[in-house]
C-alpha cells in the first residue's frame, strides 16, 4: 500500500513526457518453431482426424544435441509423455531416451536441427499445438513444456497441470 502511494506520488511530480510506461506486455512465441519442427510417423486425432503436431523450441533443439554429442549418442531423443497424478491431476514426464525406445504403432518423433522428440498417441492429444522449450531459471534449467493452449491450471512449479476438457473437446 505505502511502495503504490508513493510510486503515484512520484509520477504526479515527473513531466508527462518522462512518465514511464506501466502497461503490461504480452509475450506471444513466434509461430517460427511450428515451421522449423518436422514429424514422422505423424498420428491423427481419434476425435477428428487431424494431424497432431507440437513444437521444439531452438533453445530445446540446441540442449538436445548438446547432449548428444556429449554422450557420443546419435540416437538420443526426449520422450515427454503426460501422466495422471501431482496436484492438478496430471503431470509431465520428460526424460531422455533414445531411438530405440520408439513404438512406430504409437508413437510420434518430432525433429528440429536434428534433436529428436517422442511423444505417445495418448499423451499427443493432450499435449497437441504446445511447444517443448529448455527453460533457464533461478532454481535450474530443464526441459519443459510450454504454450500449451489446453491447459486450463497449474502448480507453481509447472509440472502438473489440469486441461480444458471443454476447450479439448471444441478443437476435436
Amino acid at each position: 500500500m505505502m511502495f503504490g502511494r508513493m510510486i503515484r506520488s512520484s509520477l504526479r511530480t515527473m513531466p508527462l513526457v518522462s512518465r514511464p510506461t506501466l502497461a503490461f506486455r504480452y509475450y506471444s512465441s513466434p509461430l517460427v518453431d511450428f515451421t522449423k519442427t518436422k514429424v514422422q510417423n505423424q498420428q491423427f486425432s481419434d476425435h477428428n482426424n487431424m494431424p497432431l503436431f507440437v513444437a521444439i523450441t531452438r533453445s530445446a533443439a540446441e540442449k538436445l544435441n548438446e547432449i548428444a554429442n556429449e554422450e557420443h549418442n546419435d540416437k538420443l531423443a526426449l520422450r515427454v509423455q503426460v501422466e495422471s497424478g501431482g496436484c492438478h491431476g496430471f503431470q509431465y514426464h520428460l526424460n531422455l531416451s533414445d531411438m530405440n525406445d520408439f513404438h512406430p504403432e504409437d508413437d510420434s518423433v518430432f525433429v528440429r536441427d536434428g534433436a529428436r522428440v517422442l511423444i505417445d498417441k495418448t499423451s499427443l492429444e493432450i499435449l497437441r499445438d504446445s511447444k517443448i522449450d529448455y527453460v533457464h531459471e533461478l532454481i535450474g534449467s530443464q526441459f519443459k513444456v510450454v504454450d500449451s493452449p489446453y491447459t486450463k491450471t497449474s502448480c507453481g512449479c509447472g509440472s502438473s497441470f489440469d486441461f480444458d476438457f471443454d476447450k479439448l473437446n471444441q478443437t476435436t
